[in-house]
């Protein structure tokens, strides 16, 4: 729990500032090169010297000692995410794999190697490169040393990874790619960074729902422009998932979503969703179609909900299919945006309000579709247990009663043996 909020609260920090990281970020790539040449020219020609002596140097900027942490899509240093661009985080996957080719996920780096360790540590992990190996286990290297982290490496293995912190991370990477998209709304819209958000939420809700609904909910990192645009798109992706739409529609709906988010919350009130679309359809319009195929077709899906969205008129009734649901969770996360209270308001709160509105202006199925998918007590309501305490709802209980979940209770996971209550939100007006 702890791990999952310092991972979720990293993404929207100034750790994620590459400036601050950009010394860890070289030192990969110094690997990632000196990895290939060595498996390419081996050790001792010249190329290979002159990369060590680089991989050396590139040590001695990151400041030892330090670890790094290759947990299959993600790595850390220190147990911090880094931030990757593309191209870094292809080469990580490169090194994540040789790694854990080589038995272990962890590099400690208690000093600065020389040279001729670099050397022989980057033949072992081009061996990796290539395939299972056992030549970790009998070097000895001054200054370095590694170690396994159990069930984060690749492959069969691979299925016991810790799904708590693997879905975290996927939500912690796609909030940091939302936030980019944020700070670059007025240039053409980054479709490949668009999807590659929607399929982070994909993955963290295949892997673990309950663990990315907590995350979302009860990080203790502010309420940023990015963390809602992601609030509206994984509940988007989240409902239609378990109605068991296509991928096509499901991807298309979230991409929209984000979309909508994007344009829509980066400002201290929030845009209408109509307004949203007609300041981001011009941006998404902006980047020109290169092919016919998959990525034209998701293209062309997403722009025509957009602009669905942007031509309705106030004489028409309900949103026609995922544009309702859309509708409902983005007027949701903007009623928090907007909301004037001390306290912050969680999921469970504004499903209540809704739910108790004597004529919602949200579709009333759509609602009963979201909490059908959350449960009637999602991660973050705040509920008061029949002994008077009061907590926090992490995921459901091990009995099944949606009113019998988790709950976190003055630092302790607690499973009531009797029905909680919603508490309601209290706070003192914002001034």
């Amino acid at each position: 729990m702890n791990q999952a909020n310092q991972t979720l609260e990293t993404a929207q920090s100034g750790a994620f500032d590459h400036a601050d990281n950009t010394p860890t970020v070289a030192l990969l790539e110094r690997l990632f090169v000196l990895i290939k040449t060595v498996g390419t020219l081996g050790t001792t020609h010249p190329q290979a010297l002159e990369g060590a002596g680089a991989m050396r140097d590139a040590v001695a900027n990151a400041k030892p000692p330090f670890s790094l942490q290759f947990v299959r899509e993600a790595t850390f240093r220190d147990r911090t995410l880094l931030p990757l661009d593309l191209e870094g985080f292809q080469r990580s996957q490169v090194l994540s794999r040789a790694m854990s080719h080589c038995g272990v996920q962890e590099l400690s780096f208690e000093a600065i190697p020389g040279p001729a360790e670099l050397l022989k540590f980057a033949q072992v992990l081009a061996r990796g490169a290539q395939g299972p190996t056992d030549w970790l286990e009998s070097l000895a290297l001054n200054g370095l040393s590694w170690r396994e982290i159990a069930g984060a490496g690749w492959g069969a293995e691979s299925q016991a990874i810790d799904a708590d912190l693997f879905a975290v991370t996927q939500l912690a990477l796609a909030i940091a790619e939302a936030e980019r998209l944020v700070a670059d709304r007025n240039e053409p819209w980054h479709w490949t960074a668009g999807v590659g958000v929607v399929r982070r939420l994909e993955r963290a809700l295949e892997v673990d729902s309950a663990a990315a609904d907590r995350a979302l909910e009860l990080a203790p990192a502010p309420w940023s422009p990015g963390r809602r645009a992601v609030a509206v798109t994984m509940r988007v992706v989240a409902v239609l998932r378990e109605m068991g739409s296509l991928a096509g529609t499901t991807r298309a709906a979230g991409h929209a979503a984000l979309v909508l988010g994007v344009f829509g919350m980066a400002t201290n009130n929030a845009l209408t969703m109509q307004d949203a679309a007609a300041t981001g359809l011009p941006r998404l319009l902006a980047t020109t179609l290169e092919s016919a195929g998959g990525a034209a077709r998701h293209r062309i899906r997403v722009c025509a909900l957009l602009n669905a969205v942007h031509r309705r008129t106030a004489f028409h009734g309900r949103w026609v299919g995922a544009i309702g649901l859309i509708d409902v969770l983005y007027e949701l996360e903007r009623r928090r945006q907007n909301d004037k209270q001390s306290v912050q308001l969680s999921l469970a709160d504004l499903l209540a309000g809704a739910l108790a509105e004597a004529q919602s202006q949200l579709d009333p199925a759509w609602l009963r579709a979201l909490v059908a998918t959350v449960g009637e007590l999602p991660p973050g309501a705040r509920v008061r247990l029949a002994d008077g305490r009061v907590g926090v709802v992490l995921e459901p209980g091990p009995s099944g009663d949606p009113w019998r979940p988790m709950v976190l209770v003055q630092g302790q996971m607690v499973e009531p043996q009797q029905p909680v209550r919603l508490q309601a939100a209290v706070g003192r007006a914002r001034a």
